[in-house]
């Protein structure tokens, strides 16, 4: 189904999820555009990697409906809902330690997923020529042959980017990508992301306020399980519901559990 861009491309619609009488998630509703960069935050316990979780089918809603391009995600493993086109970002980067940057992303780019084929395969050009634009396009070309576990933080954040976009996702899940960095590589990570946005849509959920002003984009606030408001960073920041439920909050670095 062709997606236009006054259509969203991903849309939660009155999305509660219930662990065990406890609402991580009461009654949300959200949507993003084709191409649209947004940031989520929200206090300790807003629901925030629930919120992901159920994008991404690892968790199903107890109430309401996650649609992809028209389609509803309800019921679709977590494997499908990737191979459609939804790439989740953890904090921790997910890559092979032991292997290249660009070992990484040939066994990204494989399109198949036989366990032969991904270690034996051999890549045509046009995949070697993705390989090679992936590394330029997160900066690591000088780094593609050292092993992976000797990169920075940062680094590997970006080569675990790369290796999401080797799939071609329509919609980019990136969750705290800047904990721990230093500050070039939070500047670096945010021109990453900004380049990003058009070609994909990309969601980024992260705690450092400064990160998020950065990168000059819509905000969603969220407070116990719902959007508690959206809009420019200035906006949002000067809300007096946005204040009162960040007052102490803001600067604990602590993530959210629900």
């Amino acid at each position: 189904m062709t997606v236009s861009a006054s259509t969203p491309v991903l849309e939660l619609r009155q999305v509660s999820v219930s662990f065990d009488g406890f609402w991580a998630l009461n009654d949300l509703n959200l949507s993003l555009a084709p191409g649209e960069l947004r940031a989520v935050i929200g206090p300790n316990g807003a629901g925030k990697t629930t919120f992901l979780d159920v994008i991404t089918g690892k968790v199903r809603p107890t109430k309401g409906d996650v649609v992809f391009r028209g389609r509803s995600l309800l019921g679709i493993a977590e494997h499908r809902i990737a191979r459609l086109g939804i790439g989740r970002k953890f904090q921790t980067p997910r890559v092979y330690q032991n292997l290249t940057p660009r070992r990484n992303l040939e066994l990204a780019v494989k399109g198949s997923h036989a366990p032969f084929s991904l270690l034996f395969g051999r890549l045509d050009s046009r995949q070697r020529d993705r390989v090679q634009q992936l590394l330029a396009v997160v900066g690591l070309e000088a780094h593609a042959s050292q092993r992976a576990g000797s990169l920075s933080h940062g680094q590997k954040q970006w080569l675990e980017i790369a290796m999401l976009l080797a799939q071609d996702p329509d919609v980019l899940l990136v969750d705290e990508p800047v904990a721990g960095l230093s500050e070039e590589e939070t500047e670096r990570t945010g021109a990453l992301l900004r380049s990003l946005a058009g070609d994909h849509t990309v969601l980024v959920i992260e705690h450092d306020m400064d990160f998020i002003r950065e990168l000059d984009c819509p905000v969603t606030v969220l407070h116990e399980g719902h959007v508690l408001c959206e809009g420019p960073m200035e906006a949002v920041q000067s809300d007096p519901r946005v204040i009162e439920v960040y007052l102490g909050v803001e600067d604990s670095g602590v993530e959210d559990d629900a």
